[in-house]
């Protein structure tokens, strides 16, 4: 699989009707060649998050070639003020529970290119480990960068579902695990940090995304 992560921004003075075109005519562009669209309003308490997150799941990558041209034209456009974009794969894991997710989030990070790989290897493994201490993440995937534009040179995705919001703002982000482990990469006064931008983007969802 190859996938397409799309955080949209609208210009302030947008109007709903010109941003329901908007993604009306992006879904129609990629709906043709991708396996699975996601286009959804972002829920607010995010990081840079966008208005509107845009996920498509293709075959292979030149499915997303195919469609690329008039995504990408389709967005290029004076309503969308900003768009944080990249392509990757991953592998999904499988949720522990069968609680049915309502919420998706997707966290785009920037990892300094100088990091030394070994410590790169370590965020990537304390990041993918972190639904065996915090039972709310249901299904989740860790996935590197191929391509990136927007605000910075993102380098990973990490995505995670949940059944409510609850689990993410709540055992998500105060469990032990979180601050003990993952904040370090994050933060310049723990001494270790490696992410030097990042955006934190969740919406609701109907069904499971990130295991077919």
């Amino acid at each position: 699989m190859f996938e397409v992560t799309k955080l949209i921004r609208f210009a302030a003075d947008v109007d709903a009707s010109a941003r329901k075109t908007v993604l009306s005519e992006l879904s129609a562009d990629v709906t043709p060649h991708a396996r699975r669209v996601l286009i959804r309003p972002t829920l607010p308490g995010g990081i840079a998050a966008g208005d509107v997150i845009a996920r498509f799941r293709f075959d292979a990558e030149s499915d997303w070639r195919a469609a690329q041209n008039d995504v990408e034209r389709r967005l290029w456009t004076a309503a969308v003020e900003h768009v944080d974009s990249v392509t990757h794969t991953g592998t999904p894991r499988p949720a522990k529970h069968d609680t049915r997710p309502t919420v998706y989030r997707t966290l785009l990070v920037a990892v300094d290119p100088s990091t030394d790989p070994k410590l790169v290897r370590q965020f990537e493994s304390e990041t993918a480990a972190m639904p065996d201490y915090i039972a709310s993440i249901g299904a989740s995937q860790l996935s590197r960068v191929h391509d990136a534009s927007g605000s910075a040179r993102w380098t990973h995705v990490w995505e995670q579902e949940y059944a409510d919001l609850d689990g993410l703002t709540g055992p998500y982000m105060t469990h032990p695990y979180h601050w003990a482990h993952i904040d370090r990469w994050f933060d310049s006064e723990r001494g270790q940090r490696v992410v030097t931008a990042l955006c934190h983007s969740f919406c609701r969802i109907d069904e499971p995304l990130l295991v077919p």
